[in-house]
């Protein structure tokens, strides 16, 4: 029997990371992102990063401040990775504003609704002048 739990443990645990990957976008990260499903709830922020021609800008620096009721204020931050990522850690959502940040390129600063981080948030940075 406990053979038997263990080959069933170990089958799932092979096929979750493939039932993960999006087959319409063989190329890209599958989503990590999460929209919360209550007001006052635990989101995280999936973040893709790519210049003007559509590559991946690594470095960038993104913060995402979450203003809650009472006046709670919330943080998270992370860099893009090489493929343009970022997965902020989890926080409490509320109002939302995106900033992101990379050297060469002007500063994006946008509000974001509580479920667009249920699906990755796509920003374009545009070059300097």
């Amino acid at each position: 029997m406990i053979k038997f739990v263990m080959t069933a443990v170990l089958a799932v645990a092979i096929s979750s990371p493939i039932l993960a990957i999006d087959s319409t976008k063989p190329n890209e990260p599958p989503n990590q992102g999460h929209a919360p499903n209550k007001p006052d709830g635990i989101g995280r922020l999936d973040l893709r990063v790519v210049d003007q021609a559509g590559n991946p800008v690594e470095g960038a620096q993104a913060h995402l401040e979450s203003r809650r009721t009472g006046g709670f204020l919330c943080e998270s931050w992370a860099p893009t990775t090489a493929a343009g990522q970022a997965v902020l850690p989890p926080l409490h959502v509320g109002k939302l504003k995106l900033t992101v940040k990379a050297k060469g390129y002007e500063a994006v600063k946008m509000e974001l609704l509580p479920d667009a981080l249920g699906e990755p948030v796509r920003v374009t940075l545009t070059p300097k002048k």
